[in-house]
């Protein structure tokens, strides 16, 4: 059977045999929404939630950046702004805030991308501080001893409104929410001592730090406590989106930040969790394509879930085409150092922690438990650096695969769940 897995623009097809494949995991039907409708639920639900007097409030708005492209920022930050202008509020009065954390600043010439054309041109848009402390506001500290340093611009404003995604997450138990806060338009030093909270002293990675898990997570609370600290003077509002098993919007909805990001939690889970009866010998996945798959760093987000799927020691082929190389240097430095000795590399982010370096930890604690295929465009040597192996002919990949397995074409939305984990 010809199976096609998503890869940057275009796509890989294989050709397996049908008794190899158990099932092709796709997420629940869910069907996805028009453009029309995405947008007729942002706009009157942000209006909806907007404070009295809007007209005379400093407005900002916290986007995404290229990591998030599915979210379609250009398609629907227009709609939020339109809102506002149509409340009163001064075109001088709104502020774009591009939600970095640790990502590096995007160009102008990027920004119509993240927020339409006409957003880029007519108001004023901003990456976030990060490392910049001449643009960084203390706001509080939270009671596990995160000090919460927020970009000034978005401490000035009156009224928030956060646009983007919610997804499953490494750490953060889900993305979205109160995650564009911090890590999202949080100072650098804010979002390592936050980060940190994944790792115990010991090394050890934290037991309830894990994709879906909010309840028991030290990360997510201390995020929540880092916006409550941030918002405690302000008004907000969340407009989020959420993609299916397919990578198409089927969830849309704005409303107060806390009870909007549980609601869309609980779409996601009911659209992208997928319950398997048992663990499969191998699995083949994508990262989903372009809007996906442009760095490594940010394309293991599929890995993470799918390897869910897989028996201790089975084989995955993750293709995810990485056009944009590694996508932070300290991942793949410490992917590269570290190649074959997860452990030395945990007990050196538990003394000095860092985010790069944690997921590079996580990746090569897989690497080492499962044989790991990489399609990407990196050369063969480089791909084996990183500790992947690297398949010169696919044809003979898939023939030589025992067994049974999955094919999950969009893995960073899908979460397998195995009935015994459950």
């Amino acid at each position: 059977m010809k199976i096609e897995l998503e890869y940057g623009r275009t796509g890989i097809v294989l050709d397996v045999p049908e008794k190899k494949i158990i099932s092709s995991l796709n997420g629940n039907p869910v069907p996805c929404l028009d453009q029309s409708i995405v947008e007729d639920r942002i706009r009157d639900d942000v209006t909806q939630h907007l404070p009295r007097n809007v007209s005379r409030h400093r407005v900002a708005v916290i986007v995404p950046d290229n990591t998030r492209l599915w979210a379609r920022g250009d398609l629907y930050v227009p709609v939020i702004v339109n809102a506002l202008l149509d409340a009163g509020v001064a075109k001088s009065s709104i502020c774009i805030i591009i939600a970095l954390g640790t990502h590096a600043p995007m160009a102008r010439e990027d920004f119509p991308a993240l927020v339409g054309q006409w957003c880029a041109q007519h108001i004023t848009v901003l990456n976030s501080a990060n490392q910049d402390n001449d643009r960084l506001v203390p706001v509080g500290t939270t009671d596990l001893g995160t000090k919460v340093l927020i970009t000034k611009e978005a401490v000035d404003a009156d009224h928030i409104i956060i646009f983007g995604g919610i997804l499953h997450h490494l750490i953060a138990g889900f993305g979205g929410g109160r995650k564009y806060i911090l890590p999202g338009i949080a100072g650098y030093d804010s979002i390592r001592a936050n980060h940190a909270l994944a790792f115990r002293e010991n090394g050890l990675a934290h037991p309830g730090v894990r994709q879906g898990e909010l309840a028991g997570n030290p990360v997510h609370q201390d995020l929540e406590q880092a916006a409550a600290l941030f918002l405690k003077s302000k008004t907000c509002t969340y407009a989020s989106v959420a993609a299916n098993g397919q990578g198409h919007i089927f969830y849309a909805g704005a409303g107060p930040l806390a009870a909007t990001f549980l609601q869309g939690c609980q779409a996601l889970n009911q659209a992208c969790c997928v319950s398997i009866k048992d663990k499969a010998d191998f699995a083949l996945i994508s990262a989903g394509g372009f809007r996906t798959d442009g760095q490594l760093y940010q394309s293991t987000k599929a890995l993470f879930n799918a390897v869910h799927a897989v028996k201790e020691g089975g084989c995955i082929l993750f293709a995810a085409r990485a056009f944009e190389g590694v996508g932070n240097p300290e991942f793949g430095t410490a992917l590269t150092r570290f190649n074959g000795r997860s452990a030395d590399l945990g007990a050196v982010l538990a003394k000095d922690f860092s985010m790069p370096g944690y997921v590079a930890f996580r990746v090569a604690d897989l690497l080492e438990r499962f044989s790991i295929t990489l399609v990407s465009d990196f050369s063969e040597d480089q791909t084996k650096q990183f500790g992947f192996r690297y398949a010169r002919d696919l044809d003979e990949y898939v023939n030589n695969l025992e067994g049974k397995g999955f094919v999950i074409p969009y893995a960073e939305n899908i979460l397998p769940l195995p009935q015994g984990a459950q």
